[in-house]
């Protein structure tokens, strides 16, 4: 009768809206044409779209545009995690309470949350679009060396401070501000894809027989490893096109002031957002050719909840029989009262918790992810960084190397639980040791290429051997030329030093030879000398070496994945699975995810040795050390995989890692 009344109360005329709940459409158009799709394969395709649109923005797209960002929002690298950890913030914030509500209608949830999405990726484009232009205003005669009144160093600092402080008194956020608007983006791409982890993969399993589900699953979460591949393919190709037209001919990707266009993905992936929703939208609640069997548990955030009216006494009925729990479809809050809930909940929680082999297999979750999507949000920057690459180039190698690693690497460790027939103990056993190979593996960070040697900063002017002590871009050569720093852009002389700028090189000619600039009469390069536009090459054959073992690196941190997840499942008992995994997450989004992705960002910004101090917008980092770039990566990924090792161990001499009894048959 319940759901009789829902469906009255929908439409008006019972029979014929419980069939028409069915179907597939729109509100009342729901044509004839349309009713092919009402079947699982097409629920399937539409929600892979989703997940693989989800997957291509969030670990693909904005991983890829670090370095980008930086340079065009003046941002640092912690600037840069608090961006990309809003996503995982909406998530922590979102997941239970649209896994409670969504529950009655979970094609409408997740067509909604598809369009928040798509909305997300629309905002965070936004700063392309009400900025000023960004300009690369090439060196002209006006931007030489011109003889000034400053007599001394002291004189122009005080001077280039002054003028600074006029600037940015009238200046407010400047364009640093915009760092707000991508925060706000993000963080509503984090809640429209937060139902498609719990309600999407809920939605797949009831309606799909129990002897598919495994399979409509996998499917489904394949989607999501492609789709960051892909975005980092798209990236690589879209950081080569001009982020706008105000760039002259003579600059190229290579150029350090290049802005490739980074919001065409985003308008992309907002596109299929918007198309996977109506698409979704036009699913019915439950797909009618649907077996019984297909009810089977699923570990999802949504399931808890779900979970939680099964801890009720049954109401019997007047034969004495148990009744039947109330529809699916019919709010928690109705079923059993709130209060039931919330005490059925909080005694779940209480019992999962005091498990100490849970506790400590999901803490050793925590440090693995939370090391795992540190060190892939800023992968591409050091790659960029040490080989001098451009950003798409380092999008394009982290599509081809390290995604196709991680995909490997997660596939290969469910093969292994399942080829060995390994329980709780032998897991544990089985990820120490993956673990301590993957700390050889991270010791690639200590593959370090030459640092570009820049006048004033890590070599003294005229390129003396002894290193200045501070930065200091000004020196007698060029003190009379009243430089400034607002505009980077580096030239190189003959004896490999790259200077700020050709002001601070002391060139006071300038010439065209065969397409390229060359400046003359240059006063700080040695014998007065030549310099040519941009920063000197740097010779790495080490390359191809970083790239082998960055592959066996991504594949060592994701190995560990399936048998964690296998692991944690076989300690809590069949009706607490559910609610435990959803625990797990949250504990991994709030332990792992958001503070690693932060102490990656900040001890990067340690290894800067030169920051744009343009007047109103500085703040990303010009140049780094590369060996103390490297040192910070494998400290922290040393320490984190070392804390790993200790839950392990944990595990062992808790309780001997033992299954739950309700698991001792599984292999």
């Amino acid at each position: 009768m319940e759901e009789d009344s829902d469906h009255q109360d929908c439409g008006g005329r019972e029979r014929d809206n419980k069939q028409r709940d069915d179907d597939y459409g729109w509100g009342s158009f729901k044509p004839a044409t349309l009713q092919v799709l009402t079947n699982p394969k097409a629920g399937l395709a539409f929600l892979s779209c989703a997940i693989f649109t989800q997957a291509m923005t969030v670990n693909g797209l904005a991983r890829s545009i670090v370095t980008t960002l930086e340079r065009r929002f003046h941002l640092t690298s912690t600037d840069m995690g608090t961006v990309l950890i809003a996503n995982d913030v909406a998530n922590f914030l979102s997941s239970l309470p649209i896994s409670y509500f969504g529950a009655k209608n979970k094609p409408r949830w997740l067509g909604c949350g598809m369009l928040l999405l798509a909305l997300g990726a629309f905002v965070f484009t936004l700063p392309h679009f009400v900025a000023e232009p960004y300009r690369v205003v090439p060196t002209t005669l006006h931007e030489l060396c011109h003889t000034s009144n400053f007599s001394s160093p002291a004189e122009l600092d005080t001077w280039n401070q002054t003028t600074c402080e006029n600037a940015t008194s009238s200046g407010g956020l400047g364009i640093k501000g915009y760092m707000y608007v991508l925060v706000l983006g993000k963080f509503l791409v984090g809640i429209g894809a937060c139902a498609l982890f719990s309600l999407g993969v809920t939605y797949i399993n009831e309606n799909t027989s129990s002897n598919q589900s495994s399979v409509y699953l996998g499917i489904f979460y394949s989607f999501s490893i492609v789709g960051p591949a892909v975005g980092y393919l798209l990236a690589s190709v879209f950081l080569t096109i001009p982020t706008d037209n105000t760039f002259p001919i003579n600059i190229d990707p290579e150029h350090p002031q290049w802005i490739g266009a980074w919001w065409i993905g985003f308008i992309l992936t907002g596109a299929l957002a918007v198309v996977a929703a109506i698409f979704i939208l036009g699913l019915p609640r439950r797909i009618s050719s649907t077996v019984e069997g297909s009810t089977q548990a699923t570990v999802t955030v949504e399931t808890p909840l779900k979970e939680m009216q099964r801890d009720d006494p049954q109401v019997e009925n007047k034969n004495g029989d148990a009744e039947k729990l109330p529809s699916a479809t019919a709010s928690p809050l109705q079923q059993n009262g709130g209060m039931r809930l919330l005490r059925g909940v909080g005694d779940k929680f209480t019992r999962i918790m005091g498990n100490r082999t849970f506790v400590f297999l999901s803490m050793a979750t925590v440090t693995e992810k939370g090391l795992a999507a540190g060190i892939a949000t800023f992968i591409a920057k050091y790659i960029e960084s040490q080989f001098r690459t451009s950003a798409g180039e380092a999008a394009l190698l982290m599509g081809v190397v390290s995604i196709p690693g991680a995909t490997i690497g997660t596939l290969l460790g469910g093969y292994l639980v399942k080829k060995f027939e390994l329980q709780v103990r032998g897991i544990v056993k089985m990820c120490t040791v993956l673990t301590l190979m993957t700390m050889v593996s991270l010791l690639l960070f200590l593959i370090n290429c030459e640092d570009v040697s820049m006048a004033g900063v890590n070599t003294a002017y005229h390129n003396s051997s002894q290193a200045p002590q501070t930065v200091s871009l000004i020196d007698g050569c060029n003190v009379r030329c009243g430089c400034s720093r607002d505009q980077y852009q580096p030239v190189c002389s003959r004896d490999d030093l790259v200077y700020f700028s050709s002001c601070f090189a002391g060139c006071q000619r300038l010439s065209t030879i065969n397409g390229s600039q060359v400046y003359g009469k240059c006063t700080c390069v040695a014998a007065g000398g030549f310099a040519t536009s941009g920063i000197c090459s740097v010779d790495c054959p080490l390359k191809p070496l970083f790239l082998g073992i960055l592959f066996f690196m991504s594949m060592g941190m994701f190995i560990t994945y399936i048998p964690l997840l296998t692991a944690t499942l076989r300690t809590v008992t069949e009706e607490d699975g559910p609610f435990a995994t959803g625990v797990q997450d949250v504990m991994i989004r709030g332990l792992g995810y958001i503070p690693c992705i932060l102490l990656v960002g900040t001890v990067i910004d340690r290894a800067c040795v030169l920051q744009d101090t343009s007047c109103t917008n500085g703040g990303s980092c010009l140049l780094y050390v590369n060996r103390d770039f490297g040192l910070y990566l494998v400290a922290v990924s040393m320490a984190y995989k070392v804390t790993s090792c200790l839950f392990y161990a944990m595990v062992l001499f808790s309780d001997g890692g033992q299954a739950h009894s309700d698991y001792n048959s599984i292999k």
